[in-house]
């Protein structure tokens, strides 16, 4: 029973960490699932693991409820990925059979390997992978964000599974043990904020950073309207800005419909850019036999100059897979009228008028690091064009927007998460900027620095990868060591 009870608080601690931004929590929350499957066997580690994921992804994912209307969406997709934390309950029930401790950090390592393994398994597979609820994220807030420009998510989570772990075996240390681990846990918490973040700007650039903000459900021609809503915003704030700028971002979804094939949505957008004469990075679809393509285009007073395709579209929210064989347990699956077409290349569009390369990762594409690794490499700012409408006033949008502020410190650009309806923001690798209310029109003119250098951890984002993969299965050999041992 206490271990039920540890497993449920340990998920809760940790969806309060990151909803909340006391992320201290997040320890806690690995402290409670250690202790919870500390002397259980391999099937109760499981199912005491799935369960604190479970704990975690049910209130973090309510935004898939509120998107289809589906509750049933939101419990089904926190028990599929909570079960990928059942394999680590199992693992670390091995890693902490013994009644009788003995090397402490050497298990907090292991732990830490598994966990990260795990997790950038349930980033990969299937269809792709979510890594939405990667624990990184739970830090963004907090002194570990520094070790993300040397490691990512991967060296940040590392730290905190160690961190959480020491800190569950303290009590069962020798007084010489517990002070010597307290104090380098503590130097792992507090030494990153002394850690260089940034480098030195290549230049700057004046960014008009529009939300048009979208009309009620109902509402005759919406998309259009949406459209409508940034061009007013962004004609407004251009005559009215001190500053003019040299860039207008608008976000995913911008235009619903191809401003490229519609003449309504298309003359309102090249005549606006025909008049003011900046170049604007906007978000529309291309619908296409058998689908559709998320685009953002880089549009110029001389007509469309660039584009990128959404290479990782959403399963069962932007596409279908099994359609047919879904739809016949449940006509749900025709909420998706068109299912979205995966692009190639990378996430990166050039703006030739300025001679500045924008990294455009769209939407959930924010949560994949080697999406937003190679799109950064050879960019000089990272932008974020999403459209969270659909998700109403849930935590979605304040969770991307976390991502958001990581990627910044992480790839040392500034980072922009440009929305329809919010969050807006701007952050640096120094922290936010500045971010706006949900459902709001904001418009305003914001000078960024330009970066061109990239950080260690963008340079070895696929090398890195591979290292989780290989200590993963180091853990988990030494897991399965350590509990033959024990047993002898």
């Amino acid at each position: 029973m206490i271990g039920i009870l540890f497993a449920v608080l340990g998920g809760v601690a940790l969806w309060f960490a990151t909803s909340s931004g006391l992320w201290i929590l997040g320890f806690f929350s690995i402290s409670l699932l250690w202790l919870a499957v500390r002397g259980r066997g391999v099937a109760v580690g499981f199912g005491l693991g799935w369960l604190w994921g479970i704990a975690f992804f049910l209130p973090l994912v309510r935004w898939a409820a509120v998107s289809t209307g589906l509750v049933a969406a939101q419990v089904a997709l926190a028990a599929v990925e909570g079960l990928y934390l059942g394999v680590v309950g199992a693992m670390w029930a091995l890693l902490a059979k013994e009644e009788r401790l003995a090397r402490p950090w050497l298990r907090a390592l292991a732990a830490a390997a598994v966990f990260l393994a795990v997790e950038q398994i349930r980033g990969m597979w299937p269809y792709g992978g979510l890594p939405w609820g990667t624990l990184a994220f739970t830090f963004t807030n907090s002194p570990l964000v520094n070790y993300a420009p040397y490691g990512s998510t991967a060296l940040v989570g590392a730290v905190a599974v160690v961190v959480g772990v020491i800190a569950a075996m303290l009590l069962r240390m020798s007084y010489l043990q517990a002070a010597t681990s307290a104090v380098v846990v503590l130097a792992l918490v507090i030494a990153p904020v002394v850690f260089p973040v940034g480098a030195r700007s290549s230049g700057s650039l004046n960014v008009a950073v529009v939300q048009g903000n979208v009309p009620p459900a109902g509402t005759d021609n919406r998309a259009l309207v949406v459209t409508e809503n940034h061009v007013r915003a962004t004609r407004e704030l251009v005559e009215s800005a001190e500053t003019t700028p040299d860039l207008i971002l608008w976000p995913e979804s911008s235009s619903d419909r191809d401003i490229r094939a519609d003449d309504a949505a298309g003359s309102l957008v090249f005549d606006m850019v025909a008049d003011l004469g900046i170049p604007l990075v906007m978000g529309t679809q291309e619908y296409v036999e058998g689908g559709r393509y998320n685009d953002v285009l880089v549009i110029s007073p001389d007509g469309i100059v660039g584009r990128y395709s959404k290479q990782h579209p959403v399963p069962f929210g932007e596409y279908i897979p099994h359609r047919e064989l879904i739809r016949s347990f449940t006509d749900v699956v025709d909420q998706v009228a068109t299912d979205m077409l995966a692009g190639t290349g990378e996430a990166r569009v050039n703006v030739p008028s300025l001679g500045v390369k924008v990294a455009v990762p769209i939407c959930f594409e924010v949560a994949y690091t080697q999406i937003v690794a190679e799109a950064v490499r050879g960019s000089h700012l990272l932008v974020i064009p999403t459209n969270n409408a659909s998700f109403g006033t849930s935590d979605l949008s304040a969770q991307q927007f976390a991502m958001t502020t990581f990627r910044a410190v992480e790839t040392g650009r500034t980072a922009i998460q440009v929305s329809t309806s919010g969050i807006t923001g701007v952050a640096d690798p120094r922290g936010v900027v500045y971010e706006t209310d949900l459902f709001t029109r904001d418009a305003r003119v914001v000078k960024v620095a330009l970066h061109e250098q990239t950080t260690f951890a963008t340079r070895t984002a696929e090398q890195r990868a591979i290292l989780v993969f290989v200590l993963g299965a180091l853990g988990a050999i030494l897991a399965i060591g350590m509990s033959r041992q024990g047993r002898s």
